[in-house]
């Protein structure tokens, strides 16, 4: 993609070139290259919103204003900067806005990786729009900053394909067990495309996934069997610019979670799965012998990982977490189990177990049980149950209404587990045959109960997909397998009553 890079990236010397960051947002200093922070004002204010709160801490302000659209990296990446140590440990935030009290938030960052901690990060921009520009000094005190503080460059270029912002992006949504409907904004400079590249697996790089297109100003792109994700799978996604001979960089990555059939199991440890696996809200605890609380996972030696929630010390509390889409058929009884137990407290805390539509409160129509922890010893069961009286896509929700309290305690939990009385394979394997098998050229599906068919992924041995079709509920299908080589395959078929699988041979 060809780029024209300004030059701005240049060391500021001497005195008189000297610019402490400002104060606060009213108060910033213009910057157009690189530029030299020194030990945050005693007086300077912190403006929460990117990287959360920060009591007590520090800012030093600065804002840019673009003449034409591009793209903008802020970095303390640089040569200058030590990076290993508390000294210049950095972290950035970039707001828009016309009103200080009233900014928002375009990108942020605070370590390059798990051994770099200073901060770089890239966004769009667009012409004559203002970006205030706030370091923090919430890894080190004013005292421990030396006296020249550190550098960080600003770099201005004008791609001629901007990409969209990384917080453009909203949550997935309008789950199926096959497919999901993707949101962001549009990009600066209103490119006539989007590239989407997507891949269940994911460690897979950008650009090596599936790529397909997605046309300009479409509210919402539904992605599912045609970009190779399968029925009740994770998946990443990268989204790109198209501009016709142009692109720009890929944005990225993001995640989604189809929805599952049950049974369903979270433990919170699986990196593959990005830890959460589709739970939204409270915080993830990665616990260890050596973290405070130490070995404090819902395991054999406490390691792992857990999520947590706490009390307010000025309020009741209205904290939420969901869990991902569950895909539940009329008359499913599920039985819902997690573990929970307390910390640096005595207060008891409450969580109500609810059940709704979608993960946001407003969804959650449904009580089913609420719950009190008061040991803080080990972790509690907590059992409850809930029958679907109608098919459809599902969300538990938890809620944090623990009463207020004067000492600060958390709530720790772990291992959820979702789990009904049609969770077996055997319930489905009744119900569909697949004939003839071995088969020439056609399968037929057919099932006793008008079960609804909604797709078919056929997968080799080894794991690979070979076929995937999708039927607008229908209870009977004819697959054409007359393309495939001989052998076994595995059919997984995707239900208004959930999963199930068949092995088949094509002669």
């Amino acid at each position: 993609m060809k780029k024209i890079l300004l030059s701005i990236s240049f060391f500021l010397t001497g005195a008189s070139l000297f610019a402490q960051g400002g104060t606060s947002c009213n108060a910033t200093t213009a910057v157009t290259g690189t530029q030299t922070c020194a030990a945050f004002p005693t007086t300077s204010t912190y403006q929460t919103g990117c990287l959360g709160t920060a009591t007590g801490s520090k800012a030093a302000w600065y804002k840019y204003t673009p003449t034409a659209n591009g793209e903008v990296t802020i970095s303390s990446n640089l040569t200058a900067n030590n990076g290993t140590t508390y000294i210049d440990d950095t972290r950035v935030s970039i707001f828009k806005g016309t009103a200080c009290g009233t900014l928002t938030c375009v990108d942020y960052n605070d370590d390059i990786s798990s051994t770099n901690y200073l901060s770089s990060v890239t966004f769009p921009v667009a012409a004559n729009a203002t970006y205030y520009i706030q370091w923090d000094n919430y890894w080190f005190t004013t005292a421990t900053v030396p006296t020249l503080g550190f550098k960080f460059s600003l770099t201005f270029t004008t791609p001629t394909c901007i990409r969209p912002g990384n917080l453009d992006f909203y949550l997935p949504d309008t789950y199926t067990t096959t497919s999901a409907n993707l949101y962001w904004n549009q990009a600066i400079g209103a490119p006539a495309n989007y590239d989407i590249d997507s891949s269940p697996t994911f460690a897979t790089a950008a650009g090596a996934g599936t790529i397909v297109s997605a046309p300009a100003g479409t509210a919402a792109y539904a992605i599912g069997a045609v970009s190779g994700i399968t029925s009740s799978s994770n998946f990443r996604y990268y989204v790109r610019s198209n501009c016709g001979g142009t692109q720009s960089a890929w944005v990225g990555p993001k995640y989604g979670y189809l929805a599952k059939t049950l049974p369903y199991t979270n433990t919170f440890d699986d990196v593959a799965n990005n830890y959460t696996d589709g739970f939204v809200g409270f915080s993830r605890f990665a616990s260890t012998a050596t973290t405070t609380p130490a070995s404090y996972a819902d395991s054999v030696d406490g390691i792992g990982s857990t999520m947590y929630t706490y009390n307010s010390t000025t309020a009741a509390s209205n904290l939420w977490a969901y869990s991902r889409a569950i895909s539940l058929v009329a008359g499913e009884q599920v039985t819902i189990k997690f573990k929970t137990r307390l910390y640096s407290g005595t207060a008891p805390m409450t969580l109500a177990l609810k059940v709704g539509t979608g993960q946001t409160s407003t969804l959650q129509t449904t009580a089913i049980q609420t719950f009190t922890t008061s040991d803080a010893a080990a972790y509690t069961q907590q059992t409850a149950t809930w029958t679907a009286t109608t098919p459809g896509i599902y969300y538990f929700g938890l809620n944090n209404n623990s009463p207020l309290n004067a000492s600060q305690t958390y709530l720790f939990l772990d291992t959820l587990e979702l789990s009904s009385v049609l969770s077996t394979t055997e319930f489905l394997n009744s119900k569909f045959s697949v004939s003839p098998n071995p088969a020439n050229d056609f399968i037929s599906v057919t099932n006793s109960d008008n079960i609804l068919v909604s797709g078919i992924s056929i997968t080799d041995l080894n794991g690979r997909v070979v076929k995937q079709n999708t039927y607008t509920n229908v209870s009977d299908i004819q697959v054409n397998v007359s393309d495939l080589a001989s052998g076994m395959y595995m059919m997984n078929i995707t239900s208004d009553k959930g999963s199930v699988t068949k092995k088949i041979v094509k002669n």
